[in-house]
């Protein structure tokens, strides 16, 4: 059945300088590849796997191991991965904020006024992950949300993902130049690890898939990625599994057993090496009770942390 009258698009909190909002499209759905140009600066967390292509530049997978950047007005296109389509968060900011932002990484900003972001996707760690799907579940609970906390947090997230962007860019500009065939083979591959991410595969598969020797696909998605393939799935099963987690009363042991994992405890050793936390006490605080609480912003060692009080 055609989802055609789905809601595409839902902001959940809007202030006089953020916007947050939820983007669900089902593949079926006629504006499924092109909804039109971005109407917000604004940085994705994707929750399901989707390919995008920006104007004038090449496609790259979208998934939940990366945050994607738009700029107001931009074109671009999408396919389908995820029979899920495409389900991702978003992250509206002012412009003369993200400018402002930016500026401490590259002053140049200015001379471009309209571009302000200038990479289409960068990799997201797990504590910015976490932190904001936290704050993606405080805002859509329902309760009385301080929008002071919430601008603030939006910003610290935007902080974080620029700068782990910049690093990320900065160490592999000393890497030597891979070619297009290349970079096309690792396109494939993350493809592949996100399409089929509960799946057994072999390094044998992977590399007959591609093209590549094993060797030289470990090498090639290593230098392209920052990690293995190993590291690179493992990733998308327990951030994919963390919406259980926060959003189905499914139990844990089911969970776990879903995403792939061989048991409840072997879920949690890594969702604890993942996120610093178990899923039973994300899932706790994320709990009716705790969210009447106030959804809290701390410094600690500088950066600005969740806290459930």
């Amino acid at each position: 059945m055609l989802r055609v009258h789905e809601e595409l698009d839902r902001v959940v909190f809007e202030s006089d300088m953020v916007r947050i909002g939820a983007f669900r499209c089902h593949p079926d759905n006629p504006s499924f590849q092109n909804t039109g140009p971005a109407q917000n600066y604004c940085f994705v967390f994707p929750r399901t796997a989707v390919e995008i292509q920006h104007e004038h530049e090449p496609a790259f997978v979208a998934n939940p191991n990366v945050v994607t950047f738009y700029n107001a007005g931009q074109v671009y296109w999408r396919n389908p991965i995820s029979p899920e389509g495409d389900r991702c968060d978003w992250f509206g900011v002012e412009a003369g904020v993200i400018r402002d932002t930016i500026r401490g990484f590259h002053p140049e900003v200015d001379d471009r006024p309209e571009q302000l972001f200038q990479c289409s996707r960068g990799w997201s760690d797990a504590e910015t992950y976490l932190l904001q799907r936290r704050l993606f579940s405080w805002v859509t609970s329902g309760n009385s949300v301080d929008p002071l906390a919430v601008d603030e947090i939006v910003i610290e997230l935007l902080d974080r993902v620029l700068r782990r962007t910049r690093t990320a860019s900065s160490s592999s500009g000393s890497r030597p130049e891979i070619d297009r065939r290349h970079r096309y083979a690792v396109h494939e591959i993350e493809t592949l690890l996100s399409d089929r991410v509960e799946d057994r595969l072999t390094l044998v598969g992977i590399a007959r898939a591609v093209g590549l020797s094993a060797y030289h696909v470990c090498r090639l998605f290593r230098r392209v990625t920052g990690i293995n393939l190993h590291q690179y799935r493992r990733r998308l099963r327990i951030r994919e599994a963390l919406t259980d987690v926060l959003e189905s009363g499914c139990s844990l042991t089911d969970i776990a057993l879903d995403a792939g994992f061989s048991s409840h405890s072997h879920f949690t050793d890594i969702f604890r090496q993942e996120f610093h936390t178990t899923p039973s006490s994300v899932r706790a605080e994320n709990s009716q009770d705790h969210r009447r609480s106030n959804f809290q912003t701390a410094r600690s060692e500088g950066s600005a942390i969740a806290v459930w009080g």
